[in-house]
């Protein structure tokens, strides 16, 4: 018996075959007519299609757009994965521009063939056809910016394994921007692999959050199904009947529960080091100047602003004019500045080694925004000195 792989490979190569020859293709070339109409119909505008070859909008066998989806951006790298005859590439290279790239990864060299091709009589250079299993991309880690695939990740026998390797090769902050067919919701098996035969040629598709949880297994986040297209039993109907299926009798189970969709994720963006914060004080009795039974509030209040940051893994250093002399003299920056401004200038905070504030400590909202911390609601300031009795802490 034939593989997934095989059978797919096969399927693809006959149509890439019947689209050399002229002909338009549809479905892998199982279904075609009418039938396929709600699928790979008007995925493509007529400006979007302006200017690419005849060849590469026949062997369009998709069930999106997933170039509108994604929101390239000049200078980008993109990476289709299971490109076809390139009709997706080859829009993403306008897109990214001379200074960005298009990649496309297909396993069927007949395919392959009918994409370049496409790209030569297209005169887009930015673009590049890779031979490969989307389960084995032949890429390095960290390098792209965007991936996308149009209705082909459902064709994979290891939807895990595709969609960790899309995780792999993607850059930090990188988008995965999808059109695939999703099922939502439980469906009996035979009306499953009848409708699917339909809507994807291969039975395979994903129930919607099955999708969600292998997206998030694979380490991507940010993650969101938007349904593109419902397909209804009307719009199958011709062809189930055709395949003997009493399409009345299962009726109520399928509408609503197949679809074509844009799936979004994210790849988290790579944690940028937090600064250092350097807080100068004016000569104080001890470390913090939080002692004694006179204290000023501003000092208890800062104090508790930096033990929380320093909790949420920000580094705040502090000097002591009167304990650290040799910290302030040997600081280019500081000792600049009080000989410019003296001592009232005091406390002096420095971010990054330049100066942030003088002459006031900062609030909790500065040490978030400096320290790029997501904004988290005050806790209570204590009342009081941070030890009892009259010596310093």
């Amino acid at each position: 018996m034939n593989t997934v792989k095989e059978i797919v490979q096969e399927r693809y190569g006959a149509s890439a075959r019947q689209v050399a020859a002229g002909n338009a293709s549809c479905c892998g070339g199982g279904n075609c007519g009418e039938d396929a109409g709600p699928i790979t119909s008007g995925l493509y505008d007529e400006a979007q299609k302006s200017g690419l070859p005849e060849k590469a909008v026949l062997a369009s066998l998709g069930c999106g757009n997933p170039t509108a989806l994604a929101e390239l951006q000049p200078g980008e790298t993109v990476l289709d994965l299971g490109s076809g005859g390139g009709i997706d590439v080859l829009l993403s290279a306008k897109r990214v521009g001379p200074t960005g790239k298009a990649i496309g990864l297909d396993m069927t060299d007949d395919m392959l063939a009918l994409a370049r091709e496409n790209q030569q009589k297209s005169g887009i250079p930015n673009v590049e056809f890779l031979k490969g299993d989307i389960e084995n991309i032949p890429l390095p880690d960290n390098s792209v910016d965007v991936i996308i695939s149009n209705c082909v990740i459902n064709l994979s026998a290891d939807k895990d394994q595709v969609l960790r390797e899309a995780f792999r090769v993607l850059k930090p902050g990188g988008r995965f921007a999808v059109s695939d067919v999703v099922v939502r919701g439980q469906v009996p098996e035979d009306i499953r692999q009848n409708m699917l035969l339909w809507v994807g040629c291969i039975a395979g598709a994903l129930e919607d959050e099955q999708y969600r949880a292998k997206l998030a297994a694979a380490g991507f986040t940010g993650i969101a199904i938007e349904p593109s297209r419902v397909y209804s039993i009307e719009d199958a109907r011709s062809f189930l009947t055709g395949q003997g299926v009493d399409v009345d009798a299962m009726a109520a189970a399928v509408e609503g529960k197949f679809m074509s969709a844009f799936i979004r994720a994210a790849k988290p963006a790579a944690a940028k080091p937090r600064p250092t914060i350097q807080v100068f004080d004016p000569a104080l009795c001890c470390s913090t100047g939080v002692c004694g039974v006179d204290v000023d509030q501003a000092l208890v209040n800062f104090s508790a602003d930096v033990a929380w940051a320093q909790q949420n893994g920000v580094s705040i250093e502090r000097f002591n004019l009167a304990q650290q002399p040799m910290a302030f003299a040997e600081n280019p920056t500081v000792k600049g500045f009080l000989e410019r401004s003296g001592e009232p200038a005091l406390p002096l905070v420095l971010l990054r080694g330049e100066v942030a504030l003088a002459g006031r400590y900062p609030t909790r909202a500065e040490l978030t925004r400096w320290a790029g911390l997501l904004p988290i609601a005050p806790e209570t300031q204590p009342a009081g000195a941070c030890c009892s009795g009259t010596t310093c802490c």
